[in-house]
């Protein structure tokens, strides 16, 4: 099932200005705490984790990374006495894993919209070439890629269900800033940061409200968009609660776990 995991990290060693680890020390790190040292899968280019930027503390940083699939790895357990970023040794001083199914996920309360806050880079992967473009069929199509891979067999989304949401799904609003990252390859990248809303049509159906109450609840575990397993795309969401018209602007806020005193 998928599963939040969130570690408080104290540094063995401070340096003399803040260090920030690169996506691919990101990369390594999420890979050290759901891979291990030796892993058979490591050249996979499909990974089922991904991981936010490290948010830095007095004496090291909170890690917050996500698991997508089944099969929880009893790895993380045996990696949270100890993980290294980059040249840093860190002490694993505090540990919170976040458990939710997927079928907890898909029977949520279904919802009008989404409002998403892009904690960290994101950009869309199409053909070889970068879009940086906050199009709700590219953004909700990330999760679903994740969804359709990690899900039970009843609970994937057929490609029937998917054009009829794609065709009543509609970005609403959005506050977003283009924001440059390093890209593991020597080079940086854009992507967009900040808030976007996803609203569904008045007429959507019953059954796509569902599918996408279920994305969009998934969307806190993969992120969105590419590279997620490197820090891209770290995504926090507010669901926007299916009430009476007059009311359709309330919300009822998803709290995104985090360490006391975070």
């Amino acid at each position: 099932m998928p599963v939040i995991v969130e570690l408080r990290l104290r540094a063995e060693r401070v340096t003399r200005t803040p260090y920030v680890p690169s996506t691919v020390q990101l990369h390594g790190v999420a890979c050290a705490l759901f891979e291990g040292a030796f892993s058979e899968d490591h050249e996979s280019q499909s990974k089922p984790f991904s991981i936010w930027p490290l948010t830095p503390v007095a004496d090291g940083w909170l890690l917050r990374a996500a698991w997508l699939a089944a099969g929880f790895p009893q790895q993380v357990l045996a990696s949270c006495g100890q993980l290294r970023v980059g040249p840093i040794f860190c002490s694993v001083t505090d540990l919170a894993i976040h458990p939710e199914s997927f079928t907890d996920l898909a029977d949520g309360q279904p919802c009008d919209g989404v409002r998403l806050d892009f904690r960290s880079p994101v950009y869309f992967s199409q053909g070889g070439a970068r879009l940086i473009t906050p199009d709700p069929r590219l953004i909700a199509g990330s999760w679903r890629r994740h969804w359709n891979t990690h899900a039970d067999p009843g609970l994937r989304i057929p490609d029937e269900d998917w054009r009829t949401l794609t065709q009543s799904i509609r970005l609403t609003e959005f506050d977003l800033s283009t924001e440059h990252r390093d890209t593991g390859y020597g080079r940086t990248g854009q992507g967009f940061t900040g808030t976007a809303t996803l609203r569904l049509d008045k007429t959507a159906p019953a059954e796509t409200r569902a599918q996408f109450t279920a994305l969009a609840r998934y969307a806190t575990f993969t992120g969105t968009g590419a590279q997620t397993t490197h820090g891209f795309g770290a995504t926090a969401i507010t669901l926007i609660s299916a009430r009476p018209r007059a009311h359709a602007d309330e919300r009822d806020p998803i709290t995104t776990p985090h360490l006391a005193g975070t």
